[in-house]
């Protein structure tokens, strides 16, 4: 009897760190299924219309990527780039990424919600973050380059 409780508690643990690791998606490279496109853009947040960006917060929208590509400024050092291909279903043409005013993003055609802080999934169906691509970016300058 006392292995049978062990065993029980060593399966429920492992399933539940299982369920853990597949219940929202990251946003490292690998784990995206959006595919690569060359990228690279190079803007300046002084100038417009990338101005938005000057407050943390803004957003601004930009030519790029696969379907387009959303800036966020996510603290006064942090600009934050992703694609707006929604990861849930890649063969819908109208699952494109819009941000909402809270630090979150959501695909208007699936409902699924990603936060703009880290692209990871908040509410699904998507199990996959959005895909985010690398950027620099000098505060002092407003100088923000973003490529992959």
């Amino acid at each position: 009897m006392r292995y049978l409780k062990q065993y029980i508690l060593i399966t429920v643990a492992i399933c539940l760190l299982l369920l853990n690791s597949c219940s929202k998606g990251i946003n490292p490279e690998a784990s995206t299924a959006v595919p690569n496109v060359s990228v690279h853009l190079n803007i300046n947040i002084n100038s417009s219309p990338y101005t938005p960006l000057l407050n943390i917060g803004g957003i601004v929208y930009v030519n790029g990527g696969n379907r387009g590509i959303l800036l966020y400024r996510r603290d006064a050092s942090t600009i934050m780039a992703y694609d707006r291909t929604c990861s849930y279903d890649l063969s819908d043409s109208k699952g494109i990424v819009d941000a909402q005013n809270n630090g979150t993003a959501i695909c208007l055609e699936c409902s699924s919600t990603y936060s703009l802080y880290n692209g990871n999934v908040n509410t699904g169906p998507s199990t996959i973050g959005i895909k985010s691509y690398s950027d620099t970016f000098s505060p002092s300058t407003g100088q923000l380059t973003v490529t992959n």
